[in-house]
């Protein structure tokens, strides 16, 4: 083609048409429509035309690319302690807010994730609530957020987690166990409470952990159907006071870490008390 074919083409395209082009660049914008109009796909990449400050042309992902990329940086980043049990689509952009109590740990958890930085110390959160009110889901989804940030997260079921525990004593790798959860940027325990766990787990496990953690600043989150208050009862394994002291000094360490929000309501159950009115 002539290059006065190829400014006709240019100044009769719907896109172009506006643009005020020197002889320079007028090949590569026609190199742009002719891309754009054979939906051209570089690997996943599909062709736009920048023209600020300069005429270029730039390859942006397409929809499923991005998809890609998002789901290798969570797989990147994210890591789990012998499972993947958390909710793999979970979003804090789809997190639903209806109420104060909703509204108040979004901000939080938003504000978590937009502030965090290695070299400035944020308290987590301690998400606590009755069954199918959202915990596992809200922590999900700032998990994935921050893996999507390149920010490493070690996700913890915590029934899991006794589990392997035992297993490291049978192998011979408990300390190396045990680093993983001091040393993970960001350490999530899903459902604290949730299993059976003997004094010397409490005192041995949990208690380095979080005491290495609090004096190496690094974050923490929970979930738990308990109150911290209910939490010292279950973690007094044998209810005398010594234990009961131990147990206290645990929370205590739990309550420098994070914040404790209450997650009382969730979709299911606000769905019910919309039919009875």
């Amino acid at each position: 083609m002539t290059i006065e074919e190829i400014r006709q083409v240019v100044k009769n395209d719907a896109e172009t048409k506006h643009l005020n082009i020197s002889d320079v660049d007028l090949y590569k914008v026609y190199q742009y429509i002719v891309e754009r109009d054979e939906h051209v796909d570089r690997d996943g990449y599909r062709p736009v035309l920048k023209t600020e400050p300069y005429i270029e042309i730039v390859y942006l992902p397409t929809k499923e690319k991005a998809d890609t990329i998002k789901k290798n940086k969570i797989k990147q980043n994210l890591k789990f302690y012998d499972s993947e049990i958390y909710i793999q689509d979970a979003s804090l952009d789809r997190f639903e807010v209806f109420n104060e109590e909703r509204e108040k740990i979004y901000r939080l958890a938003s504000d978590f994730v937009n502030l965090y930085r290695k070299d400035r110390f944020q308290k987590g959160l301690y998400i606590y609530g009755r069954y199918a009110t959202g915990k596992s889901y809200l922590m999900s989804a700032i998990a994935q957020n921050l893996a999507e940030r390149n920010i490493s997260v070690l996700f913890v079921y915590m029934p899991d987690l006794v589990r392997s525990i035992k297993q490291g004593m049978n192998e011979g790798n408990l300390e190396a166990r045990i680093n993983q959860l001091k040393q993970a940027d960001v350490l999530m325990v899903d459902d604290i409470g949730g299993e059976h766990m003997s004094a010397w787990f409490r005192d041995e496990v949990l208690v380095p952990v979080m005491q290495y953690r609090l004096s190496a600043q690094l974050p923490v989150f929970m979930t738990s159907n308990f109150e911290f208050v209910q939490l010292i009862d279950l973690l007094a394994v044998t209810k005398d006071e010594s234990d009961r002291v131990k147990a206290t000094r645990l929370i205590q360490r739990l309550k420098d870490l994070m914040v404790y929000v209450k997650l009382t309501e969730g979709p299911a159950q606000r769905q019910k008390g919309l039919k009875k009115m």
